[in-house]
């Protein structure tokens, strides 16, 4: 059986046979825009980038609701270049099909090494079939004809010392090929979600793209005993003095009603799974996972027993959480890790080992522990004020620890700060002049820092340049490259190991 030609108006319009004649948009309009039916009610899919919607609303510009879905999809960027076929130009006067073989819905084609294999006969010299495969090209069999993939831009007379890449882009600036740049190799599929590459969209509300800017909204936060303000703000949202009511500054969505169970990175993905913040942040996997779970809990609404919910709260006043908050381990994210336990399990944590475990498995220790001063930083220096805070949870043998005057001279915070400031500006360089291995260690760290807020580690890649420049929080916000300047047309999530 054949696959049907998507690419052909008529074809994709054969899909709507049981599109409602009262829905909000008309099918005329969503095949124009490269949509086809799914047979799902209302949802539709774009042939090209394969992005589908479902949740029309009358006054809704398929055009448009097209463009902030996908806004690289090809039909949107070049409808006349893409390969769409309308319903009037489908044969020619004397009745043959004008329209070549779909070899961009060949999924083969869109491999490199496949493209390569079509140049066997190749007769021009002036450009090599590699920069020709490179830049998205196979060859046509016709002349020195070469055709795009991606956009099916066809390109003949190639001339000496001309560059595929350059020349794709002059003819076809909106190709996505072209967009994505010479640095991407894709390997199969033509749906950049399976890639992992993101495309690029600007906020919504630029001003609060700032962690700190979104905390100073919640100067008069009215629930802070059933939601703190900090997890509110690292999810993307800033009060908008109303209530309880919040928003999110890249995607505009607003959430109110708050209960003291509600995480708000869940609820975030879960009413706004399309906000490229969230998807930055926390990945396209977490995403899908809250919609699987919000379906879920849709389809069995009586599964919704809060019984964990409550046993974590009392479970917060036994010895393994209590233990895991003298560590400095945030309070929420214990709290999460007995749920998750209670959920999974129906029992708690017996240790303090099996507690820490879960949650450096979970989260990791960085995003677990937390720095905290000490309350009175002038008391004097006592042995049974000094705790240790390590993945390991291990207690320090009093009989191993070193002696401690009888007499403790009070010293403050900053003392110690100062303290360890001058040591490692004198341990600086080395004898030799070269670097010292503290200050080699300082630079690759720095290295690994996000070049906005310098506090979080690097975590996404720019593209077409290629620079990993940003932590997940600040890309969003970032419309050119902080390392060259070079306009940003997608983000790839990265995992340094």
């Amino acid at each position: 059986m054949t696959e049907p030609r998507l690419e052909l108006e008529s074809v994709r319009l054969t899909t709507f046979g049981e599109w409602p004649l009262n829905a909000p948009v008309s099918a005329e309009d969503l095949v124009v825009n490269g949509f086809f039916a799914t047979g799902n009610w209302l949802e539709a899919e774009c042939n090209w980038c394969h992005v589908r919607i479902d949740r029309w609303e009358y006054g809704d510009q398929v055009a448009e609701r097209h463009r902030r879905c996908s806004p690289i999809c090809s039909m949107v960027l070049a409808p006349n270049h893409c390969g769409n076929v309308p319903r009037g130009q489908e044969s020619d006067q004397e009745g043959n099909n004008v329209v070549d073989s779909p070899q961009c819905a060949c999924p083969d084609l869109l491999l490199e090494a496949n493209r390569l294999e079509t140049f066997k006969n190749w007769p021009n010299p002036n450009i090599t079939p590699q920069a020709l495969a490179k830049a998205g090209f196979y060859y046509l069999n016709r002349l020195d004809h070469v055709k795009c993939v991606w956009c099916n831009g066809v390109i003949a007379k190639w001339e000496k010392n001309d560059n595929a890449f350059d020349e794709h882009r002059r003819f076809f600036p909106h190709c996505p090929r072209v967009q994505m740049g010479p640095l991407i190799e894709f390997a199969t599929g033509k749906n950049l979600d399976e890639l992992g590459i993101q495309p690029t969209s600007q906020p919504q509300r630029p001003k609060y793209a700032c962690i700190d800017a979104r905390l100073r909204t919640f100067s008069d936060w009215p629930i802070a005993n059933i939601q703190p303000a900090d997890a509110l703000a690292q999810a993307g949202l800033y009060y908008q003095k109303i209530g309880d009511q919040v928003r999110c500054f890249h995607c505009n969505i607003g959430l109110r009603s708050w209960q003291k169970e509600d995480e708000p990175w869940h609820e975030h993905a879960k009413w706004s799974p399309k906000c490229q913040f969230v998807l930055l942040a926390k990945g396209p996997t977490y995403v899908q996972e809250v919609r699987e779970a919000a379906a879920a809990s849709a389809r069995s609404p009586e599964a919704t027993a809060p019984a964990p919910l409550l046993q974590a709260e009392v479970l917060m006043d036994e010895a393994p959480a209590k233990e895991a908050l003298a560590l400095g381990i945030d309070g929420g994210v214990v709290r999460n890790a007995i749920q998750r336990k209670l959920s999974s399990s129906g029992c708690a944590f017996a240790t303090l080992d099996e507690l820490l475990h879960a949650i450096f498995d979970e989260a990791g220790a960085e995003a677990a522990l937390e720095v905290r001063e000490p309350p009175e930083p002038s008391a004097p220096f006592a042995p049974d004020s000094c705790q240790a805070t390590t993945s390991k949870a291990a207690s320090i043998n009093s009989d191993s620890a070193p002696a401690v005057p009888q007499a403790p001279v009070p010293v403050s915070v900053q003392e110690v700060t100062s303290l360890a400031e001058q040591m490692q500006q004198t341990s600086m360089a080395a004898p030799n002049g070269n670097l010292s291995l503290e200050e080699e260690n300082r630079q690759l760290k720095d290295a690994r820092l996000c070049k906005v807020c310098l506090d979080e580690e690097v975590g996404v890649v720019f593209l077409p340049c290629g620079h990993l420049a940003t932590c997940n929080q600040c890309a969003p916000s970032v419309a050119n490259c902080p390392m060259c300047r070079a306009d940003i047309k997608g983000f790839v999530r990265t995992f340094l190991s």
